[in-house]
C-alpha cells in the first residue's frame, strides 16, 4: 500500500512539473510572437508560429498573429485557414471574423465572405457599410466572332448581368444575352427565306449560390434560350446542380447540367479544380473535365487555364479547351456553345486590368477550329470580347 502511495505521489509531482514547463513554454512562445508582431517581421512570425504549432504548442492568439501576417504578405488562403482555426476555438472573435471576410473578398470568394459577415455584430457591419441584402456587382460584355468561311457572316454577342445578395448565405446572379450571325448555304434555295438567314438567340440566365458553411456552397442555375433560324423557332431550357468545397490552396467543384437544347436531350457532368499555389490571385490554375451526352452521343472535353499577375493592376490568363464542343456548356452553364458549326478546339488569351477600386476591365481573344455543319470543311474563327465588371 505504501508503495502505491509513493508511486502516485511521484506521478502527481511529474505531472505538475510537466504542466508548469508547458505553461512556461507557452508564455515564451506568446512573448516571442508578440515581439515579432509588434516589429512587423511577418515572414519570421509565420515561420515561428508554424514551427511552434508543429511542436504541439497551439493557441488562438498564436494563430491570429500568424493569420494577420499571412494577410499582410498577400497569402489570403493561408490567412483564412488561420482565422478559421481561431474562430473554431473562439467563434465570437470579431476581428478574426472581419479579417476572414476581407481575405475572402480579395480572392473573389463572395460566398465565404458573406458567410463570415453574417456573424459580425451590427456596429461592425454598419462601419463597413454591409447589409444582408444588396447589389454585389454588374457586368457588360460585347464581342465579335470573325469566321474564315465565305458562307458565314460575322457573329455578334452581347451580355448584361448583375448580382444581388438576397441574404447572407444566398446570392443570385442574372444575365441577359443576345447573339446573331448570318448563315449562308451555296446552292440552297429556300423559297420563303432565300439562301441566307440570320441565326438569332436571346437568352436569360440565373445562378443561385447558397453557403452551407464557410467552405461548402451549393450551386443551382437555369438558362433559357430563344433561338430563331430560318423558319424555325426553338425554346431551350437548361439547368445545373452542383457543389463546391474550398480548402487552403485548392477549391473543388462537381456539377451536372441537364435539359433540352434545340430539341436535343443534353446531360453534361463536370469536375473542376482551382489551384492557388500562392494563396492569392497572383498565380492560379483552373482545370475542368467534362463528359457531355447529347441525344446519346458522348464527348469528353477538357479545359485548362493559367492566370498570373504581370503588373501592379494587370493579370493575364491563358486558356485552352480540347474536345468536340458541340453544345458545350461553360462557366456554370452561363455560356452555351450551340452555334451552327461545332468547335473542335479553342485557345486564347485574356487581359484583366483593375481600374480603380470597383471596376475591372477585361479583353479576351480566342482562336477556334470549327467544322462547317453543311459541308465537310474545316475553318478557323477569331473572337474578341471586351467587358467591364463593377463591384459594389
Amino acid at each position: 500500500m505504501e508503495y502505491r502511495k509513493l508511486t502516485l505521489l511521484f506521478v502527481l509531482i511529474f505531472a505538475t512539473l510537466v504542466a508548469r514547463a508547458q505553461d512556461n513554454k507557452a508564455a515564451v512562445a506568446d512573448s516571442t510572437a508578440e515581439q515579432l508582431y509588434n516589429a512587423g517581421d511577418w515572414k519570421q512570425l509565420i515561420s515561428f508560429v508554424n514551427n511552434t504549432v508543429a511542436d504541439s504548442l497551439d493557441s488562438p492568439p498564436l494563430r491570429f498573429k500568424c493569420g494577420y501576417a499571412y494577410m499582410l504578405t498577400g497569402n489570403y488562403k493561408a490567412a483564412i485557414s488561420q482565422f478559421d482555426r481561431v474562430l473554431h476555438k473562439d467563434p465570437h472573435n470579431t476581428t478574426a471574423r472581419l479579417y476572414a471576410y476581407y481575405c475572402n473578398t480579395y480572392i473573389n470568394n463572395n460566398n465565404a465572405a458573406f458567410y463570415n459577415a453574417s456573424h459580425l455584430d451590427k456596429e461592425t457591419l454598419r462601419a463597413i457599410k454591409l447589409s444582408p441584402f444588396g447589389v454585389t456587382d454588374a457586368a457588360l460584355e460585347s464581342g465579335i466572332k470573325l469566321p474564315n468561311n465565305d458562307e458565314r457572316d460575322n457573329g455578334f454577342f452581347e451580355r448584361a448581368g448583375f448580382g444581388i445578395r438576397l441574404s447572407w448565405r444566398l446570392q443570385l446572379d442574372q444575365s441577359f444575352m443576345f447573339f446573331k450571325q448570318n448563315i449562308f448555304r451555296s446552292g440552297y434555295i429556300d423559297y420563303f427565306n432565300q439562301t441566307g438567314k440570320t441565326d438569332r438567340q436571346v437568352e436569360y440566365y440565373a445562378k443561385a449560390k447558397y453557403s452551407l458553411s464557410k467552405n461548402i456552397s451549393l450551386l443551382g442555375s437555369y438558362h433559357y434560350l430563344h433561338t430563331s433560324y430560318r423558319s424555325n423557332i426553338y425554346q431551350s431550357n437548361l439547368g445545373l446542380l452542383g457543389i463546391k468545397y474550398d480548402t487552403r490552396y485548392v477549391d473543388l467543384q462537381g456539377d451536372i447540367n441537364f435539359g433540352r437544347l434545340i430539341e436535343k436531350t443534353l446531360k453534361q457532368y463536370d469536375a473542376k479544380v482551382d489551384f492557388y499555389p500562392l494563396g492569392n490571385l497572383n498565380l492560379y490554375t483552373i482545370s475542368r473535365a467534362s463528359i457531355s451526352n447529347l441525344s446519346g452521343v458522348t464527348h469528353f472535353i477538357y479545359g485548362q487555364s493559367v492566370g498570373f499577375k504581370v503588373l501592379n493592376k494587370t493579370w493575364l490568363e491563358t486558356a485552352a479547351t480540347f474536345g468536340n464542343q458541340d453544345d458545350y456548356l461553360d462557366a456554370d452553364g452561363l455560356y452555351v456553345y450551340n452555334a451552327i458549326d461545332p468547335t473542335k478546339f479553342k485557345c486564347g488569351e485574356s487581359v484583366f486590368y483593375q481600374l480603380g477600386n470597383h471596376a475591372l476591365l477585361n479583353l479576351n481573344y480566342f482562336y477556334e477550329k470549327k467544322t462547317d455543319v453543311y459541308r465537310t470543311v474545316n475553318y478557323n474563327q477569331n473572337s474578341v470580347t471586351l467587358g467591364i465588371t463593377w463591384k459594389f
